[in-house]
């Protein structure tokens, strides 16, 4: 099943990635407790503080990172075992049982389990800053490439059709000489949100680079997609828009369409939907261009 369409904001994954750490210096903390209580009998099990933090995490990886659950998910289920070994080992300590060595041994099995649970969720942050566009928060090229080819190998089994759309802000540079690059910035965000606000919950939307944008249609063949972006097209011509300095403003976007298909695969239909983008350029703006459908110049 396709995912939804998600926008990550670098400063959610930062913040994400500052409780990760908070979570390491926390649980480090916790296991010298944990060792003075097995080496010397003090009281020194259970880690509230470092839960709670995780708590938080684990809200903020709801909210901002659904790829990343089932990982938070395995680190809780991992922190939980090593906990419950923790306190059955503590617990004989204090009544003055001998250590057993193999079961101490499981213990430090648990710990090293939750370190590598602890690395997966992190590599997972990191990637979703590296994948993320600092502007519009919107997925970037480094990970489109392979959400794509996933569309392609599932729209090639299951014989469904699945297209691409290249979007172009027209007269873009315009906007930033006349209204400058702060105003250029507001206007790629607002499209950013209103592409996605439009689009059916399973698209996915990148930003292509510059004032390109790249739409994926899953089950949408290009008659359909034509129909939809052309409805899009029309809608944001009218979205209201002003500069910093209050004037209003409004964009049209040219759009280029192409099909994946088990003979097309992502590269391919890129360069056609660039092609359709060309020629819809070429006959005026404001319009949508099918690649094998349109007459391209």
């Amino acid at each position: 099943m396709t995912p939804p369409v998600t926008t990550t904001m670098p400063q959610a994954t930062e913040e994400a990635l500052l409780m990760m750490d908070e979570v390491s210096t926390e649980h480090m903390a916790w296991l010298k407790r944990v060792h003075c209580t097995l080496l010397f009998h003090d009281d020194g099990h259970g880690d509230p503080h470092c839960r709670a933090i995780e708590d938080g995490l684990a809200k903020k990886v709801a909210e901002n990172f659904g790829e990343g659950r089932a990982a938070f998910a395995r680190l809780k289920q991992a922190r939980e075992q090593m906990e419950r070994m923790a306190g059955q080992l503590t617990a004989a300590a204090t009544r003055g049982h001998r250590l057993d060595p193999q079961t101490y041994m499981a213990f430090m099995e648990t710990v090293g389990n939750y370190h590598a649970e602890g690395r997966q969720v992190e590599l997972l942050l990191h990637q979703a800053l590296a994948e993320t566009d600092p502007l519009t928060g919107l997925h970037n090229r480094r990970g489109m490439m392979r959400d794509l080819r996933r569309e392609w190998v599932r729209a090639t089994r299951t014989n469904t059709p699945c297209c691409l759309a290249i979007v172009d802000l027209d007269h873009f540079k315009a906007v930033n000489d006349v209204h400058g690059h702060l105003t250029g910035d507001q206007v790629l965000c607002a499209a950013a949100r209103f592409f996605l606000r439009r689009l059916r919950p399973y698209d996915m939307v990148y930003r292509f680079g510059g004032e390109e944008f790249l739409f994926c249609l899953p089950n949408t063949a290009p008659k359909q997609a034509r129909r939809v972006l052309d409805r899009l097209r029309l809608l944001m011509a009218r979205l209201p828009l002003r500069s910093l300095d209050g004037k209003r403003m409004s964009v049209t976007v040219s759009i280029g369409v192409a099909e994946m298909t088990p003979d097309t695969p992502p590269d391919a239909a890129i360069a056609l939907a660039d092609q359709a983008l060309y020629g819809a350029k070429e006959a005026g703006r404001n319009r949508v261009h099918v690649a094998d459908e349109d007459d391209m110049g």
